[in-house]
Order: C-alpha cells, then sequence, then structure tokens
C-alpha cells in the first residue's frame, strides 16, 4: 500500500465509524473508508466508534487515495490522518474489524491481533462476544440478540 496520498479535503461530518463526509473546494462527497468494517450505529460498539472517529478527525484535512465507488455510490478511499493510516488507526483500537473480505493487508491483520489480545476497544469480552457488522446486517432481530449482544 501507498504511504502517501495523493489528494487532500477537510472532514465536515462522521457518519459511522467508516463513513465520511469531505469537502474539496465547494463539493461535499461521502467517502467509505477501506480496508474495515466499523460497528453499524445501532449495533454494540457502534455510537462509540462513531465518537471515537469524530474525535480524531472531525474538521481535519485529511490525505486521500480514491480506489473507485462502492455499492451505494461513495468514494471508496485509503485516508491518512497526522501521516497515519486511518484504518490502522481504527483496527489497532478496537473501533473497526479488518473487512476480511475485501482486505488482506498483513499490517491489518497485525493491528487486529493486537486490539484483541490486549481487548481494546470491541474485543473488550474476547473475540466470541462480538458480531462483525457483515453479519449484524444480515441477521434478523431474534439472530442479533442471541449472536450479537456483546458482554453480558
Amino acid at each position: 500500500m501507498k504511504l502517501s496520498a495523493n489528494d487532500s479535503a477537510r472532514v465536515t461530518r462522521v457518519k459511522d465509524g467508516d463513513t465520511y463526509v469531505l469537502r474539496k473546494g465547494n463539493t461535499d462527497f461521502t467517502v467509505r473508508l477501506k480496508n474495515v468494517d466499523a460497528p453499524e450505529s445501532k449495533q454494540q460498539f457502534g455510537f462509540l466508534s462513531t465518537v471515537y472517529v469524530s474525535k480524531l478527525i472531525s474538521g481535519k484535512v485529511v490525505k486521500y487515495d480514491s480506489t473507485g465507488k462502492d455499492f451505494y455510490g461513495r468514494v471508496l478511499a485509503d485516508i491518512w490522518v497526522n501521516n497515519q493510516r486511518l484504518d490502522s488507526i481504527l483496527i489497532r483500537n478496537g473501533w473497526a474489524w479488518q473487512y476480511l473480505q475485501y482486505s488482506n493487508d498483513s499490517i491489518l491483520k497485525n493491528c487486529m491481533l493486537l486490539a484483541l489480545q490486549e481487548k481494546k476497544g470491541l474485543w473488550e469480552c474476547g473475540a466470541f462476544s462480538v458480531c462483525p457488522p457483515s453479519l449484524w446486517r444480515g441477521y434478523n432481530l431474534k439472530y442479533r440478540n442471541k449472536y450479537c449482544n456483546g458482554c453480558k
């Protein structure tokens, strides 16, 4: 992965842990951070993930590289804040999962393993207490309550 980005924009809104509104000039656009899947807003730790990411990037100028658009029309991007990869910051602090379906980055795998071992963020109760958003989105309420309750 590249160590620097080609473009920059200001973060005007954090929609959730992995989706942001950026402004470049007079144009606002929605960005979906590549490589990570943050908890959904109504999912356990979703609100806190959004709060932590907001504190980190809201109002700041970030660097980014766009890699296309997703199914929802959001710009897919790698983002850097304070010369650090945002995806690794989120994963290392337990604010998001590495999106294994789309990413096999060994740095991110190591970040997620360390966050799990140290019980950071969403990993506070261990690996079997968390429910990745990719599963949570597919479950009905019965299965969300059964498998996605987090710490008990």
